[in-house]
């Protein structure tokens, strides 16, 4: 007897303890899981990025449950502001996208020992990396879209004239103008050639006389080099020539566009960027036919880039933000983004193979191409700390020098010395 209330009591212990132990596994089971972590994202919009980026987010949500991305867009004007009081008083967010990295310096994360891929940052492009790089090597972030200046023809003005398009990619400026202005003087169109009136856009031009504005140091000037003044003066009798229309340049003041002028059919040769083939795809439709061609070679390629970064800040979650940054910097983000937005990738494997864009793919990948074939003096100028003041006031003494308001030689002379002011 005794013996069978034994074995009994052992059976009622052992089921007793299974069912604690079935209790707790299904306690287990039904625990909520841990709440993700969330990334604050700050983005400015150029327009058709949004949707790209957006998708992108969106994907990188569904695929990485354990984080939530929160995605929010500034004005652009506002940008700079509000990072730099936001990060000063500790509330950075996580990720932004900027156009002068250096300003937040002090507040970055540096990506190096988070990330996945330590190769990472050597698929970028060398020039812009630089501008997210530390004194001591740090890695704050990536360059993530870029635009570069280039010419556009208006191909059925050519055709009309009986005028052949240059075979070689390899044409100079003044071999563009003698084209342009054959072509304007057989058809009777008002408009040869002109550019963008902008410090950037001449920039681009004077880069394949090997001119431009700053040292290789960014410490000194170039703008009365030999080369320079090569440039400027050749760009100025384009306008004394009747080449170029004084509209543009003459016409106003700040920054002026030509792409009406081109949209109506009225323009041969428009020097303006890649930004502008989503435009054109929409406003000329089949009204004619238009293409990009390469920037002028002459000692060396002509263009200049202009782009955007993107930066870590310090926080909480270093980890989940690298994992994010390398996302996007991927080669299929990179892709999907740019031939959604119709911007110009930072990667070396894409600036080599291209990206397949859904509308005028030859053109985008004709600024593509021209990316890769940027000198450094391009960049240097692009992404010198006092470009914007210096490039304006070269434009506005050269434009003195095309109204004939003072000479070549005195607009190179008042616009070096304002510069050396703006660089002190």
């Amino acid at each position: 007897m005794k013996r069978t209330i034994g074995i009994l009591t052992v059976l009622l212990l052992g089921l007793s303890m299974a069912t604690v132990f079935a209790a707790g596994k299904q306690e287990a089971k039904t625990a909520p899981p841990a709440a993700p972590t969330t990334i604050r994202f700050v983005w400015f919009t150029d327009g058709p990025d949004k949707p790209a980026i957006e998708g992108l987010v969106a994907k990188f949500n569904q695929g990485n449950p354990d984080i939530k991305v929160e995605f929010s867009i500034v004005p652009f004007a506002e940008l700079n502001q509000l990072l730099t009081t936001q990060a000063a008083a500790g509330q950075a967010p996580d990720m932004a996208r900027v156009t002068e990295p250096y300003r937040f310096f002090q507040y970055l994360l540096d990506i190096r020992p988070h990330l996945k891929n330590a190769n990472f940052p050597k698929e970028f492009m060398d020039e812009p990396m630089k501008l997210v790089t530390g004194a001591n090597g740090e890695i704050y972030g990536i360059p993530h879209d870029l635009t570069m200046n280039g010419p556009f023809v208006n191909v059925s003005l050519f055709k009309k004239a009986g005028v052949a398009l240059p075979s070689s990619d390899k044409v100079t400026w003044e071999e563009w103008m003698k084209l342009a202005k054959e072509v304007k003087e057989k058809t009777g169109v008002p408009f040869a050639a002109t550019a963008d009136r902008s410090g950037h856009r001449l920039d681009g031009f004077l880069q394949s006389y090997g001119g431009g504005f700053f040292t290789e140091d960014g410490k000194g000037l170039r703008i009365s080099s030999p080369e320079t003044r090569k440039g400027l003066e050749d760009f100025v009798r384009y306008h004394k020539e009747g080449i170029m229309p004084l509209d543009i340049w003459a016409g106003g003041t700040g920054y002026v566009g030509a792409n009406q002028q081109f949209v109506n059919g009225l323009l041969v040769f428009y020097i303006s960027g890649n930004w502008q083939v989503a435009q054109f795809n929409e406003t000329i439709k089949d009204k004619f036919e238009w293409k990009a061609v390469p920037n002028a070679f002459i000692k060396q390629w002509g263009g200049m880039p202009g782009g955007k970064f993107l930066v870590a800040f310090k926080g909480k979650a270093p980890t989940q933000v690298v994992r994010l940054m390398e996302y996007l910097g991927s080669a299929d983000s990179m892709t999907e983004y740019a031939s959604k937005a119709m911007f110009l990738p930072t990667r070396k494997d894409l600036l080599q193979k291209g990206v397949q864009y859904p509308v005028r793919n030859e053109d985008m990948n004709t600024f593509i191409k021209g990316l890769a074939n940027l000198p450094k003096s391009a960049f240097v100028d692009n992404y010198h700390l006092r470009f914007g003041p210096v490039a304006n006031e070269v434009r506005d003494r050269i434009t003195q020098a095309i109204t004939g308001e003072i000479t070549v030689d005195k607009a190179i002379e008042l616009a070096e010395a304002k510069a050396r002011e703006l660089l002190k």
